[in-house]
């Protein structure tokens, strides 16, 4: 349905929405103690295995959750890492099995929630994992390719540490390590039954790592807004969101016992992922995947970088919907200078939370780029960036501006 972008109501609502598979999410500050063991029972779990990181464990949190577990926990795989290596996976699936697990509970970020949505894929549909990835083309949509995953997985409950939103969808990403490329996975039955924003679970999340998943998520809720499928309804709420993100972040950066403003960021991630979900994102996805899986940056960092040079080429395609974000952000007026106001605000913000703002200065040489561009051409995130991305040199336009 092509609509003129400066009057995005001039054609009629057509389409479908589908809502995740997943039952909800309990929010506020000591959830977890309160509010685990009723969630098990609900999912009807009794053996609850624990997905987690070293960096986890070092804290204590992890003691601490398995502790609240008590007589439910089947055992703990602390073995994830940074952009889920398929290695990784497949030895958690085989700890979970071997712990007699029921039912999954992820304790970290978003590398920790996809590794979680690994386990359960794996057993519940075998280890082929070349069989069970997506295959996306761009400009070749006869050759896009989405398996089924039909099997029931096996119930996850998520206790975020981070801003990363991993755990409001049902796709996950994982890297191949030979071919340095993060190959994606999507069945909705992925998506965790139960989403626990405990703000007191963030305490010990470095600085760094807070702020950058939260301009991740500030970037889904912009690309949120420009989504070829955007409806009213996700518009609504990814407005909403990015209002919130660009208010409470740097406070609740600043202070990790804010937990008034680290609870409004992760309930802005927890309204703005599950749109993200129906109605997808764009560029900057595809950018922080391939990034991160080939080169190592981490998901919030690239997104960081890239976020405002995917706006400024988008924004031909996307003037409307840059709009009404810049108008979230405080900015008045409207058309091209709105637009640009609003990719300085994100800018700025950048440099307050201490972010890098180029590629040089993540480790990337400009000798990567190309290989980087070439395989953005298969991430299935371009299918509703709102300018059409077919060419390998449309992305290194964007990659060269951003290094």
């Amino acid at each position: 349905m092509a609509v003129d972008p400066a009057h995005p109501s001039a054609a009629p609502l057509v389409g479908r929405i589908t809502h995740p598979a997943a039952e909800g999410i309990v929010y506020g500050p000591g959830t977890t103690r309160a509010e685990l063991g009723k969630l098990l029972d609900r999912c009807g779990v009794e053996r609850a295995f624990v997905v987690t990181t070293p960096s986890v464990v070092r804290c204590g949190l992890a003691d601490a959750v398995e502790a609240i577990l008590g007589a439910r926990f089947a055992g703990r795989y602390d073995g994830s890492r940074e952009h889920t290596p398929e290695p990784v996976v497949l030895a958690g699936a085989t700890a979970a099995a071997a712990g007699g697990a029921d039912g999954l509970i992820s304790l970290g970020g978003s590398s920790v929630v996809d590794l979680t949505k690994g386990i359960a894929m794996v057993l519940a549909e075998g280890d082929d994992l070349s069989r069970l990835r997506l295959e996306f083309h761009a400009g070749q949509p006869g050759r896009n390719r989405r398996p089924q995953l039909n099997a029931p997985k096996l119930p996850h409950l998520s206790l975020p540490t981070t801003l990363s939103g991993a755990e409001f969808t049902g796709a996950a990403g994982i890297t191949d390590p030979v071919g340095g490329v993060k190959q994606l996975y999507r069945d909705p039955k992925l998506t965790p039954r139960w989403v626990v924003l405990d703000p007191e679970l963030t305490r010990d999340t470095p600085a760094a790592l807070w702020a950058a998943t939260g301009m991740k998520a500030l970037a889904d809720t912009v690309e949120v807004l420009c989504s070829r499928r955007a409806t009213p309804l996700s518009d609504a709420v990814a407005v909403a969101a990015l209002a919130m993100l660009l208010e409470e972040l740097g406070p609740a950066t600043a202070d990790p016992d804010n937990l008034g403003a680290r609870g409004r960021c992760q309930f802005a991630v927890g309204m703005a992922l599950p749109q993200l979900a129906m109605v997808g994102v764009g560029l900057v996805a595809g950018l922080r995947h391939q990034l991160g899986g080939g080169l190592g940056v981490g998901h919030g960092v690239a997104s960081t970088i890239v976020l405002p040079h995917v706006l400024r080429w988008n924004a031909p395609a996307a003037g409307a919907a840059l709009q009404r974000a810049a108008r979230a952000a405080g900015v008045r007026g409207g058309g091209d200078a709105a637009v640009e106001a609003l990719v300085v605000t994100i800018e700025q913000l950048t440099v307050t939370l201490g972010l890098p703002t180029r590629l040089r200065d993540v480790g990337i040489a400009e000798h990567d780029l190309a290989g980087v561009a070439d395989h953005v051409l298969g991430d299935g995130a371009l299918a509703t960036n709102p300018r059409p991305v077919t060419e390998a040199s449309e992305v290194l336009e964007v990659l060269h501006a951003a290094w």
